[in-house]
């Protein structure tokens, strides 16, 4: 881990290791036990979606040397359109309030996804590349927002380390399940 750094996507080879690290990560390709210990992901992106969700940003991620060991995904509202699976969540969080205005009043990005290997879970990693992600973003939106599945507590518990608070709990559309979605106001 002496490589080890917090940058944004540029490259193709970048935006793969995302995907290689979703894939190695999704709620169906890991067992039970590792579902409980280090989390997991439920949506399948693809290359190109990937690559255009961010709109004229990027995404974060974390490297070792030149493999992708983290990532928390970047999406801008404009590309809601886009999404395929999991989009029925989008009427939901525009009627929602937060501090008495309706959400879709509030210029947000989504935190589409995050992931961290399993190899460098526990070591603040996370922490790190939202710190790099308020920095980068806060100055563009008002509050990050993203939902997680009820069963996924590691990372809600990681969310709530980060700075994010649990607005509310819903039965998910696409999923069939409940999820929670959590913000992370930068302006109040």
């Amino acid at each position: 881990m002496n490589k080890l750094q917090i940058t944004i996507a540029k490259t193709d080879q970048e935006l793969q290791g995302i995907l290689d690290l979703q894939n190695a990560n999704l709620r169906n390709n890991l067992s039970p036990e590792e579902r409980e210990n280090q989390g997991f992901v439920t949506l399948e992106y693809d290359f190109d979606f990937l690559k255009e969700m961010p709109a004229e940003h990027h995404h974060v991620i974390a490297k070792d040397g030149d493999r992708v060991v983290g990532y928390v995904l970047l999406m801008d509202p404009s590309k809601n359109h886009l999404m395929k699976v999991g989009a029925g969540i989008f009427p939901i969080f525009d009627e929602m309030e937060y501090l008495g205005k309706k959400f879709k009043t509030y210029h947000y990005c989504s935190v589409g996804q995050v992931c961290v290997d399993k190899d460098y879970a526990g070591k603040g990693l996370l922490g790190r590349m939202y710190a790099h992600y308020k920095a980068l973003y806060a100055e563009h939106y008002d509050l990050a927002m993203t939902d997680i599945s009820y069963r996924n507590e590691r990372s809600l518990k990681a969310h709530k380390k980060a700075g994010f608070q649990v607005i509310t709990r819903f039965d998910e559309p696409d999923a069939g399940e409940p999820w929670d979605i959590v913000i992370w106001d930068w302006v109040n």
